[in-house]
């Protein structure tokens, strides 16, 4: 987007990517945010963890139209919503050089509430993102579940996004050290899906079956 604000970062610069494909591709790859505001009435900062999916130009955030949170993000609180994966744990031969390969992005502003038949579409957007194919699986949701949803917007407008990878970076004066040093691969893995109690009779469908391999 030519309109985009990239906040660059200001310590480590060297860690921070702005490819717009590869924030898309990260984005995409995960499901849960931090989302932080500053509470009206208290003045008190908070952050909330949050599902979430990109659509487009785009992120969702849903909850309960009776959540503090929702109802000051709707009121148009500015909002910081971060999502970070960990890719390995990095051990050095002393502890200050010791670190984390992650990715991160923050993405800023205030959000838009979805009314509608975009809200309607934004809820198969955040099914869909968590369970590819669980929104046509399931039963349709209801028009008292979807009057109790709030759903909201925000634009990948306003964003700053860091990443560390490679291997560990120890002084010169600790290459002699007889202490081993490297990377300690982090991986997130679908295990084989568990049914319920009640569904314990019921074939595993295939998007489960996918999503769990």
């Amino acid at each position: 987007m030519s309109n985009d604000k990239h906040y660059h970062v200001q310590r480590l610069s060297d860690r921070e990517f702005s490819e717009r494909d590869a924030i898309n591709e990260f984005l995409d790859n995960e499901f849960l945010a931090h989302v932080g505001f500053i509470e009206s009435s208290t003045k008190e900062p908070f952050v909330i963890p949050m599902g979430y999916a990109r659509d487009g130009d785009r992120i969702l955030l849903h909850g309960s139209t009776g959540s503090r949170m929702m109802m000051q993000i709707a009121a148009g609180t500015q909002i910081c919503v971060t999502i970070t994966q960990v890719n390995g744990l990095i051990a050095a031969r002393s502890t200050f050089n010791s670190s984390i390969n992650y990715q991160s992005v923050m993405i800023f502003g205030t959000a838009t509430v979805l009314k509608d038949e975009e809200k309607m579409k934004a809820l198969e957007v955040i099914s869909n993102g968590l369970i590819p194919g669980s929104w046509d699986y399931t039963r349709p949701i209801t028009s008292k579940e979807t009057a109790a949803t709030m759903i909201v917007a925000l634009s990948l407008e306003k964003f700053s996004a860091k990443q560390r990878t490679g291997n560990s970076h120890d002084e010169d004066e600790d290459m002699n050290l007889p202490l081993w040093a490297g990377i300690i691969p982090v991986e997130r893995i679908f295990g084989t899906p568990i049914a319920a109690d009640y569904a314990s009779d019921i074939p595993v469908p295939a998007h489960i079956l996918k999503h769990g391999n």
